[in-house]
Parts: structure tokens; C-alpha cells; sequence
């Protein structure tokens, strides 16, 4: 096996492994290792007249009358370190959400946008109270800001918005945000003034529209995520299966809508029960969360206090301290087992280094260390095939008409000279496997967004003058060169077009990607070229 085979694997594993990631992208392991898939969840199931979830009690289930669409809310806009939201007044839906330290373009003033009201691309995060008889407010109730204008300039700022009933029942909905943060809490205070008790439970849900965001070079998953903490397992479906999502209770969890580098999730009290539902109309998917009902008594005051909510990036090492399990919003494919340490790797390099571009090229260097002695015997056989090669064409010269004579003396050739062919083989099934595990994880590494590197622009783009790729092709003619010929002339033709193919093929990728693949090369053809030097003298 030599290096001309391994380019062949590496552009037929690849095409394989983009396939299956759009087979295995609704698969995910467990705390286990075992591969979960639309894991079965009991979900407290919406009214059907009022999309509400419904008050557990043997009579009565909320009938909330939807209001007019001509019906006009204003909004209440909070501006902090890390985020620019607007709340609406009707039933406080943070109805836009702009990430403040994300701009859309490099060094542009227009900030990426998370979270929108415009009807193509509505991305909502709703939350609101279920009661019986419309007693108290949900995400369509009218609620009455004293201000429109908020902005943190301390550490905390609290945001309260109230809503007025009958009967003297008075909801007071605070949204609290903290300096340094993308999640933001959300609190009822509720007075109750009435002469009967009112059962109550909070709920909170992320609606939007579909898109897709990913593509054939691009594979990354955009759907929902349904953890369940108590059997630390995920549901994750993409917008085109979200019937297969079912229903769940459970102690503790989170919903989370997800696209590439950036998640929108609500984070329930994890220590009390949850109801998880998810429903779908006119193109809208939802993902319902209802929590833990109480009864709050005539005459008597209650707050309930369980929800926050995550606008931000899918920062490793960072994420999973926002909610247990929310580190499997990281999609990294069925490699995961590798990517994972990889992006640990890169995360701990960067912390020293302070580049993305040389935590790359360190980290480049060091699985080639790893991989040293497989790529040494695999180098040593090629080299001893290049010394073999005019042995080799004579013999087929003189026993090219009988295979099998051809064959046995080949094989007596390779045993005298203490040549295994087929050494090569097992630093080519190694290294594809990293290389699919890093593609993956630079695609959803958020650090590599708009980061600069030389004249790279952005390494979680392409590079935009194909210098990277030209010279990745450059560097696997060398290695071809540098290997013994293929003894049939039509192998030989299509090795020698694999550079060709290749950069065309690279054009495309994260120019992160190409800088790794090509300080591979280039270590490789120092490696190999070392050994040539060694035994062929």
C-alpha cells in the first residue's frame, strides 16, 4: 500500500462519510457509548383549540381565545454587553435577538441576528403561565412595559413587564440580565386576589421557521435537541423529521434549537419535573417545555422561578457550564470519540499560543508524532518498493502471461527482501478517521469564525485565493513522485490526475482544514523523503 492509494481512499472515504453524515446526523451516543436515536419522550400535550399546555384537573383545561392578527404590540428593546434583545409585549416573546460581539461580516457594524420576527425567517422564544379559565397570562396575553428602552450598566438589570387580571390577580414577568452573559432568567411574581385557589405551571417555548443552513461541504446539523437529564440522553431531529420527535417527562433537561456555531436553549429548574412537547404548523416547528405545576391559594402570593434562557455561541469548554449536556449541542458527528479530544487538544494549544492558525499547525505536528512509527514501517515498505521496482518489471517481462507464476514470484521477491506491501495499510484506516474528526470539528468550532491567520481572512472559510489549495495539490504531486509507480499504466493515469482532482476538491473547505491537511504533506514528504534517502542511497 502506498501513498497514491491513500489519496484514492482519502476521495472515496470522503464522499462516503459526507453521505452518511446525512444518515447518522439524527443519531447521537449516550452517556453510555450506545447510539440513541428518537429517543421516546412524554410530553405534556398541547390544548388543541389554544397551543397552551394543559392545567392538570379533572374539570377544567385552559381555553384561551388566540387574538387577532391586526392586533398591534409594541416592544420593549434591552441592550447589555453581549446582546440586544427585543421583548414584545404580547406575552413577553423575545421576538429579536442580536448577538453584540458576533458581527456578520468582519469588522462590519451589523451584528448576527439569532432570533427574528420577520416571517421568513421567525426564530421566537416564547414563555408564559397555564392556568384555567384565562386566569393568568400566556404567550398571548397583553403585558405593559414602563419603559422601552433599557441598558445594562451595572452588573445586573432587571426587566419587569406586568399584566393585570380580573378579579385583582396581578402577574409581574421579570427578565434578568447580568453583565458577561448570554442567558437571561426569567421569573413570575404573581399576586393572587381572588377568592379561589389557582393552579398554575410555567412554560417556555423556541418557535421557527425551517431553513437549512448546511450542504454537501457544509454538513452541519440545524434542528431541535431534546435532553433528558435523568437518563442523560438527546433527541435531535432536523426540521424535515420533526414528527419522529415524541414526548417526555423528566427531572431537570433542556430544549435547544441549533444551527452551525450558535444555539437558542431554555433551561428549566433542573431539580423538578418537566413536561417536553414538540408540534409543527404552516412550517413552523416548536418545542414546548411545561414545568412543575403548583396551586397558589386565594388571597396568597407565589413566584416561580425556573427559566433561563441561552442566546450565544457553542463554545467548548464554555456551553456545558450554562446546563448539563448542553456540550452535545457540539455536533461532531459519529466521530465523536476523536473530535472531542481534538478540540480539547486545539482549546488547550490556543490557551498557550493565542492563534488558531498555529494552534493548527502545533496540533498537525503533534498527531503526526502520534502517528510516527505506523508512518515510518509504512514509509519503509514504500521505499523498499521503489528499490524493487525494476526487479518488479522485469519479472513481469518475463511471467506477464501467467498470472499466477507472476504472482508467486512476486511474492517469494517480497519475502526475500523482507517487504510487507501491505505494511501501508494501517497509517492510511488511522489517519482517515482523524482527518473526518477534525473536518468535523472545525466545521462547529465557533473560535475559527471570522479569525484571521496570514492573508487567510477567515479560517472557517474557504481560502479566497486558493493559495492553500494549489499548494495542498502541489504537495500530494510530490508525495506521488516520491513513491514507486503503479506497474499498470491506467492506475498510473488516474494517480497522477488525484492532485488535480484534489484541489478542486479542497477549494471549497474550511481554509482551518486545508492548512492542517497541508502541513501534513509537507511533514510527510520530509518523513518520506528522509527514509528514500536512507535506503535508496
Amino acid at each position: 500500500m502506498n501513498n497514491q492509494k491513500f489519496f484514492l481512499s482519502i476521495a472515496i472515504f470522503l464522499t462516503i462519510f459526507l453521505l452518511w453524515d446525512k444518515w447518522q446526523i439524527t443519531h447521537i451516543t449516550d452517556a453510555d457509548g450506545n447510539v440513541v436515536r428518537k429517543t421516546q419522550i412524554i410530553l405534556d400535550t398541547p390544548s388543541k383549540n389554544n397551543d397552551v399546555p394543559m392545567i392538570n384537573t379533572e374539570t377544567t383545561q385552559i381555553d384561551l381565545p388566540t387574538p387577532s392578527i391586526s392586533e398591534s404590540y409594541g416592544f420593549t428593546t434591552v441592550t447589555t454587553d453581549l446582546l440586544t434583545v427585543e421583548i414584545s409585549h404580547k406575552g413577553g416573546t423575545i421576538q429579536n435577538a442580536y448577538l453584540n460581539t458576533f458581527p456578520v461580516e468582519i469588522g462590519g457594524e451589523e451584528k448576527f441576528q439569532l432570533l427574528s420576527n420577520k416571517a421568513d425567517s421567525l426564530f421566537q422564544a416564547q414563555s408564559g403561565l397555564a392556568s384555567r379559565d384565562d386566569l393568568l397570562p400566556t404567550h398571548l396575553s397583553n403585558f405593559n412595559s414602563a419603559s422601552t428602552n433599557y441598558q445594562l450598566s451595572a452588573d445586573e438589570l432587571v426587566v419587569p413587564m406586568t399584566w393585570q387580571g380580573e378579579n385583582g390577580i396581578k402577574v409581574t414577568k421579570n427578565f434578568h440580565f447580568k453583565k458577561g452573559s448570554h442567558t437571561i432568567g426569567i421569573d413570575y411574581q404573581i399576586t393572587n386576589n381572588s377568592n379561589q385557589a389557582i393552579p398554575a405551571k410555567s412554560y417556555v417555548r423556541l418557535s421557527r421557521r425551517a431553513i437549512d443552513q448546511s450542504n454537501m461541504m457544509m454538513p452541519t446539523f440545524t434542528g431541535g435537541i431534546v435532553y433528558d437529564k435523568k437518563t442523560h440522553s438527546v433527541q435531535k431531529n432536523e426540521f424535515d423529521d420533526w414528527d419522529e420527535f415524541n414526548q417526555q417527562s423528566s427531572i431537570g433537561g433542556w430544549i435547544a434549537m441549533v444551527q452551525q456555531y450558535f444555539i437558542a436553549a431554555w433551561v428549566p429548574n433542573q431539580n423538578e419535573s418537566q413536561v417536553f412537547s414538540a408540534s409543527s404548523s404552516n412550517n413552523v416547528h416548536k418545542l414546548t417545555n411545561a414545568n412543575q405545576q403548583i396551586s397558589i391559594g386565594a388571597g396568597s402570593s407565589a413566584t416561580l422561578d425556573a427559566n433561563h434562557l441561552y442566546l450565544g455561541p457553542k463554545e467548548y469548554g464554555k456551553i456545558e457550564k450554562v446546563a448539563t449536556g448542553l456540550n452535545y449541542t457540539l455536533d461532531y458527528g459519529w466521530l465523536d470519540i476523536l473530535a472531542d479530544p481534538l478540540s480539547w487538544g486545539i482549546h488547550k494549544i490556543n490557551d498557550l499560543v493565542d492563534s488558531w492558525g498555529w494552534s493548527i499547525i502545533i496540533i498537525t505536528i503533534l498527531i503526526k508524532l502520534a502517528f510516527y512509527p505506523l508512518s515510518e514501517k509504512s514509509y519503509r515498505s514504500m521505499a523498499g518498493m521503489r528499490k524493487l521496482s525494476p526487479r518488479l518489471a522485469k519479472l513481469k517481462e518475463t511471467y506477464g502471461d501467467d498470472k499466477q507464476k507472476m504472482g508467486q514470484k512476486t511474492m517469494e521477491l517480497y519475502k526475500k527482501e523482507k517487504i510487507n506491501p501491505a505494511s501501508g495499510c494501517l497509517p492510511i484506516m488511522v489517519q482517515i478517521p482523524v482527518f473526518i474528526a477534525f473536518y468535523w470539528m472545525l466545521l462547529d468550532t465557533v473560535e475559527l469564525r471570522q479569525t484571521e491567520f496570514w492573508w487567510l481572512t477567515d479560517l472557517s472559510t474557504q481560502d479566497p485565493y486558493y493559495i492553500l489549495p494549489i499548494i495542498m495539490g502541489a504537495s500530494m504531486f510530490i508525495q506521488q513522485k516520491l513513491n514507486p509507480p503503479p506497474p499498470d499504466p491506467m492506475q498510473a493515469k488516474i494517480m497522477m490526475s488525484l492532485p488535480f482532482i484534489f484541489t478542486i476538491f479542497f477549494l471549497w473547505f474550511p481554509s482551518g482544514l486545508v492548512l492542517y491537511w497541508v502541513f501534513n504533506n509537507v511533514l510527510s514528504i520530509a518523513q518520506q523523503w528522509s527514509i528514500n534517502k536512507r535506503i535508496n542511497g
